[in-house]
C-alpha cells in the first residue's frame, strides 16, 4: 500500500497536460500540448461499458501501453485504467472533502486535529476494498495519508 500513490501518480501521468517554456528574443512564449486522445480496440470498450454503462469517455494510452478512460459526470472526473485485452486495471475518482465517508473523515479528525481535508481521491483495485488518499493541510504543513470507509488509517 506504501507504493501506491507513486504506482498511481506514474500510471495517471499520462493523462496529465504538459506544459512547456519556450524563450524567444525578449519575449517568453508558454505552449501548451495537450495528450493526443485515441480510440480503444473492442475488448476495451467492451469492458468500459460493461462497468461504466452509458458513460462516455476521453481514452488516452499510459506510458505502460494501458487504454486510460476520463470520465466526467455530475462535474467529477473519473479516471479508469484498461490492459489492451480490456481487462479493469483501477480507478481514481476525484471527490469533495464533504463525499468523504463520515468514519474516514471522524478518523482523521482524531488522529490529525486542526488539519483540513485538502483533496480527496476514490482509489478502486479489483482485489481491495475502495479506499481514499487524502491530501491534509494546515498552514504550511501537508500530510498525505490513505483511509478506507471504516477509517482505517495508513501514513506513508
Amino acid at each position: 500500500m506504501k507504493n501506491t500513490p507513486i504506482v498511481i501518480a506514474l500510471t495517471l501521468f499520462g493523462l496529465t497536460t504538459a506544459a512547456t517554456a519556450q524563450t524567444t528574443h525578449h519575449h517568453a512564449k508558454v505552449k501548451t500540448e495537450t495528450v493526443k486522445a485515441i480510440t480503444p480496440p473492442d475488448s476495451v470498450m467492451t469492458a468500459f461499458q460493461a462497468k461504466y454503462s452509458g458513460d462516455s469517455a476521453v481514452w488516452q494510452m499510459s506510458p505502460a501501453g494501458n487504454y486510460c478512460a476520463v470520465i466526467t459526470s455530475n462535474g467529477q472526473k473519473e479516471y479508469a485504467e484498461f490492459s489492451p485485452s480490456g481487462e479493469w486495471l483501477h480507478s481514481r475518482t476525484d471527490l469533495t472533502p464533504d463525499q468523504l465517508p463520515d468514519n474516514a473523515k471522524a478518523a482523521i479528525q482524531t488522529k490529525y486535529p486542526g488539519m483540513e481535508i485538502a483533496t480527496v481521491q476514490k482509489l478502486e483495485y479489483g482485489n481491495v476494498n475502495p479506499f481514499f488518499k487524502v491530501d491534509l493541510k494546515q498552514g504550511d504543513q501537508s500530510k498525505e495519508v490513505m483511509v478506507n470507509t471504516a477509517g482505517y488509517l495508513s501514513e506513508d
